[in-house]
């Protein structure tokens, strides 16, 4: 009987619960108004360029010089690496995680580490410069005939 008693008192306290928990503090980052912190989006990426990560693949994918030995060998691939945007905006610790072939690793390497510095580090919640890993492919495809 006891136990029936508690079920039903959690049942009836329930959704006073749920409705004290939907008023929640939100954030205002540079007239950014975050999610409410407990929806999981708690951070602003950084920015390259004044765009998001689209706009730094443009930037590779015009400044890349695919290796002409790889070209004539018929090689091609995605190059997975690995780089971190520091709270100061720069793009530092440049790795490989996956690599198709030297050459293209090395163009990818090369060309992610010639970057311009022009980011825009990523804010935490509380609208602080954090560091923030990136997994960057780049892509080498030769043209169909």
């Amino acid at each position: 009987m006891k136990s029936r008693a508690i079920i039903l008192s959690l049942f009836l306290l329930f959704p006073l619960v749920s409705a004290f928990a939907q008023e929640q503090d939100s954030v205002r980052v540079d007239s950014v108004k975050l999610m409410p912190l407990d929806y999981g989006v708690k951070e602003i990426k950084p920015s390259f360029n004044g765009g998001d990560a689209n706009e730094f693949s443009k930037w590779v994918n015009e400044h890349k010089i695919y290796p002409e030995e790889a070209k004539k060998s018929g090689i091609e691939g995605r190059v997975y690496t690995r780089f971190t945007i520091t709270k100061e905006g720069k793009l530092t610790n440049v790795k490989l995680l996956r690599g198709v072939h030297p050459l293209l690793d090395e163009e990818a390497i090369r060309v992610i580490e010639s970057a311009p510095q022009i980011w825009k580090p990523g804010l935490n919640y509380k609208g602080e410069p954090i560091d923030v890993n990136y997994t960057f492919p780049v892509l080498f495809d030769l043209p169909k005939e």
